[in-house]
C-alpha cells in the first residue's frame, strides 16, 4: 500500500497481472463511510438539539433518530459516489478510445480513496471540536436552519476542514490518473483529463460551500 500512495503508476501496472478484486476497494470506501457516518452522528446530533424546540414533547422522541439516520446515509452516500465518480471516469475515457472493463476501473478508483481516509479522520475531529463548544441556538421554525448553521459552517475551523479535504482529494486525484490510464489503458495525458474534469467540479463546489465564491 505503500507503493500505492508513492508510486501509483508502478502499483497500478502490477495490479493489472492480478484478477480484478473489489474486496479491499470495497473496505477502504466503508472505511472513509464509517468515519464520514461518525462526522455526520455529531451534526445530526446538533441538528436534533436545534429542532428541539420545533416539535411537540411527545414527537421528541423522534429526534433521537437524525444522528442515527445521518450516520447510516454518509456510509452508504460513500459507496454512491465511488460508484459515480468511477463511472463518471469510465465515460469521460471513451472520448479517448478507453478500453477495459468497468470493474477494473472501479477497483481502481476505490484504492485511490486511500489518502481521503486521513482527511476524513480530521475531518471528524474538527466537526466534533466544533460541535462540542458550538452555542446552540434552539429554531422554532425548521425554515431558518439553514440560517442557524451558517456560522458554524463558516467557523474558521470549518473553512480549514474544507481545505484539507481539498488538498487530499488532490492527493487522491494524483492516484486516480494513474489508476485510470492503466485500467482504460489511457495515455498519462488523457487520463489527468479525463480525472480532472469531475474533480476540478468537485473542488469548485467545495470552494462554493465554503463561501468564497
Amino acid at each position: 500500500m505503500i507503493e500505492l500512495l508513492t508510486n501509483p503508476d508502478k502499483f497500478f501496472e502490477a495490479k493489472m497481472g492480478e484478477e480484478v478484486s473489489l474486496k479491499i476497494p470495497a473496505l477502504i470506501v466503508l472505511i472513509i463511510g464509517i468515519i464520514s457516518g461518525i462526522g455526520a452522528y455529531f451534526m445530526g446530533g446538533l441538528t436534533a438539539e436545534m429542532l428541539s424546540g420545533t416539535l411537540p414533547p411527545e414527537a421528541q422522541g423522534f429526534l433521537s433518530f437524525i444522528p442515527i439516520s445521518t450516520a447510516i446515509t454518509a456510509v452508504i452516500v460513500s459507496f454512491i459516489i465511488w460508484v459515480v465518480f468511477a463511472a463518471i471516469f469510465f465515460g469521460i475515457s471513451y472520448t479517448f478510445k478507453g478500453e477495459g472493463k468497468f470493474k477494473r476501473t472501479l477497483e481502481f478508483v476505490g484504492y485511490g480513496y486511500i489518502p481521503m481516509i486521513i482527511s476524513g479522520i480530521i475531518g471528524a475531529i474538527f466537526i466534533y471540536y466544533i460541535v462540542s463548544t458550538a452555542h446552540i441556538p434552539v429554531v422554532t421554525d425548521p425554515a431558518k436552519m439553514a440560517g442557524a448553521f451558517e456560522p458554524l459552517m463558516k467557523s474558521p475551523m470549518m473553512q480549514l476542514s474544507y481545505a484539507i479535504s481539498i488538498l487530499f482529494m488532490l492527493w487522491s486525484a494524483n492516484i486516480w490518473v494513474f489508476g485510470l490510464k492503466h485500467a482504460r489503458n489511457l495515455t498519462t495525458k488523457n487520463a489527468l483529463i479525463a480525472v480532472a474534469i469531475p474533480v476540478a467540479a468537485y473542488v469548485l463546489w467545495t470552494i462554493y460551500q465554503m463561501g468564497v465564491m
